[in-house]
Order: C-alpha cells, then sequence, then structure tokens
C-alpha cells in the first residue's frame, strides 16, 4: 500500500468518527423533536379520544385546552393534591399523544399544567414515582430538565378513564 491511500483511509475514518461525534453533541431535546411524529388537528383528536371514551367532543374540549403546540388542562379532579398530581400527569400524557402525536413529554411540561391547576408541585416528583412503571415509563435523570413522561398501555386505559370520569361528572 502507497502512502496516498493510507492518508486517505485515516482520512475516511476521521469523517466517520466527526459525524458520529456530531450525533452525540447534539442536545437532547433535539433528538427527540425529530422522533415525534406530525400532529393532527385538535378536532380529529378530540373526535377520536370522544369515541373512545364513549362521551361528546364538547365534554373533552371541558378538560383540554390546546393552542399551537401547548396542552393545558383546565378541568382536573382527585379527593386530594396526590391524586389530582397524578390524575394531571395522567391527562397530559394521554393529551400530548392525542393531540400533538408526541409519546413522550418533558416532565416539566407536566409539572407546569399540575401548578398551572393550582395543585401544590411540592410532593410532585414522589407521586409520580408511584405511577411508575405500571402507568408511566420514565427516560432520563432524576431531577434533569430533559427528564421525559411517557404512557404504558395501562397508562393510557387509566387515563381514558380519568377522562370519562371527569367527562360524565
Amino acid at each position: 500500500m502507497s502512502q496516498e491511500e493510507d492518508i486517505k483511509k485515516i482520512l475516511k475514518k476521521l469523517e466517520d468518527i466527526e459525524g458520529r461525534l456530531q450525533k452525540l453533541e447534539k442536545p437532547a431535546g433535539e433528538e427527540r423533536k425529530e422522533e415525534e411524529p406530525k400532529r393532527g388537528k385538535p378536532e380529529q383528536a378530540v373526535k377520536k379520544l370522544a369515541e373512545k371514551i364513549n362521551v361528546s367532543e364538547e365534554e373533552v374540549w371541558k378538560v383540554f385546552d390546546v393552542e399551537e403546540d401547548r396542552l393545558t388542562l383546565i378541568n382536573i379532579i382527585g379527593k386530594n393534591h396526590k391524586e389530582k398530581t397524578k390524575n394531571a400527569a395522567l391527562l397530559v400524557l394521554l393529551g400530548y399523544k392525542y393531540f400533538f402525536g408526541k409519546k413522550n413529554v418533558l416532565s416539566q411540561e407536566i409539572k407546569r399544567n399540575v401548578a398551572d391547576n393550582r395543585i401544590p408541585v411540592n410532593g410532585y416528583s414522589t407521586y409520580i414515582k408511584e405511577l411508575t412503571p405500571t402507568f408511566i415509563s420514565k427516560k432520563g435523570k432524576p431531577g434533569s430538565k430533559i427528564t421525559t413522561c411517557r404512557l404504558t398501555t395501562f397508562g393510557e386505559a387509566e387515563a381514558r378513564e380519568v377522562l370519562k370520569k371527569i367527562c360524565k361528572g
């Protein structure tokens, strides 16, 4: 082998390494955005959700407020702060799944919804831990700003039941 061939091989290996490094250096949030499917129309999501739980679309709209790429709960039930926090987490994850096609939602977004509903957030992480791994699957380091949550199959069923209870009053 000549020196030119050796140099070409080394340059090719360096390019491969550089490409892999660029992928690793990408912030975790950017990667997640690329993975998420495109969102549908809110009206279609509400119709689908209403059909699944056998309630009217108007009743579902009484629970969720959707603006651009943000979902806010406007109605939540629970006997105490713990139950309200758990129900809010399940509903937020369900809402983001149906309205935006997002399976992974930042934990901070769930916490924002809890706070927006005037539920104290001081026990938030403890209550969320009680939902894992049966209802929610978490990805990321504890306390990290980029930790995401995802509904499990049981979690989605439970979230639908909570939504049904709110809608039926």
